[in-house]
C-alpha cells in the first residue's frame, strides 16, 4: 500500500541519517523543527508527520476500518518507505530501527502505527498525552498496545489537566517497557520545552 498523500510531512535534521525519528502530531506543533539547535546537535533525520482531525477519527461501531486505522496504515507504510531510502552502508550493522514521538492528540494513531511496525520501532516517546476518554476506547487501545515492546518514555506536565499524572499512569499500565517523567511545565506543555529530553530517549548515542 503506498503512503497516502494526505499525510503532510516534512524532514528536519540530516536526510539519510542512519537514525530515523518520526514525530507525529497536529497543527503548528510539528509544522517546524521543535528546537533546531537540539536537532542539529545530533546525527538524526526527523520525519515530522502532521495529522488533521479527520485522519484521527475512531468512532465506535464504524463498521469498517476507521479513519484512524487507515491513517495508521498509511503512516506505517511511509515509515517503511523512508527507512528503505536510507543508504545500504548505513545499515551494515543490522536492520535499521526507528524512534517514534507521539505528541498530544496524535497518540492514538501513533500507537496503532507502532503496534503494526513491531520490532522496527525500538524507542517510543509519548509527550503531553491524555488517556482515551471512553471505556470502550480505553479497552480497545489498551488491548492493542500491550504488544508494543519499544522502550517507552511518557512525558506529561504536572499542571496539564488533560495530560496529567493519571493519564501517564494509564499508558504505563499497558506498555510493558514504559517509564513516566512528570515535567514541571506550564498548563500546556510545549514540544520545544522537552525536545532535548525526547531526543535523548528516542535517539541515544547520536550526539555529534
Amino acid at each position: 500500500m503506498p503512503a497516502d498523500s494526505r499525510l503532510t510531512h516534512r524532514v528536519f535534521g540530516t536526510p539519510g541519517s542512519e537514525r530515523l525519528v518520526v514525530l507525529v502530531g497536529t497543527g503548528n506543533a510539528v509544522a517546524v523543527d521543535p528546537l533546531p539547535a537540539e536537532t542539529a546537535a545530533r546525527d538524526i533525520c526527523v520525519l515530522a508527520v502532521q495529522l488533521g482531525a479527520a485522519t484521527m477519527e475512531d468512532p465506535g461501531g464504524y463498521g469498517s476500518e476507521t479513519p484512524a486505522e487507515q491513517t495508521a496504515d498509511w503512516l506505517a507504510q511511509l515509515i517503511r518507505d523512508t527507512l528503505a531510502e536510507i543508504p545500504m552502508e548505513a545499515s551494515a550493522a543490522g536492520p535499521l530501527t526507528v524512534g517514534v514521538v507521539a505528541y498530544r492528540d496524535a497518540v492514538d494513531v501513533a500507537l496503532r502505527t507502532v503496534a503494526q511496525l513491531g520490532e522496527m520501532v525500538d524507542r517510543l516517546a509519548l509527550v503531553a498525552v491524555a488517556a482515551p476518554e471512553q471505556p470502550i476506547d480505553r479497552d480497545d487501545l489498551g488491548a492493542l498496545i500491550q504488544s508494543i515492546t519499544a522502550k517507552t518514555l511518557v512525558l506529561n506536565g504536572q499542571r496539564d489537566e488533560a495530560a496529567a499524572a493519571g493519564a501517564a499512569t494509564w499508558y504505563r499500565e499497558y506498555l510493558s517497557s514504559a517509564r513516566v517523567e512528570m515535567v514541571p511545565a506550564d498548563v500546556t506543555m510545549s514540544l520545544p520545552a522537552v525536545w532535548g529530553r525526547v531526543l535523548s530517549h528516542v535517539a541515544p548515542r547520536t550526539k555529534l
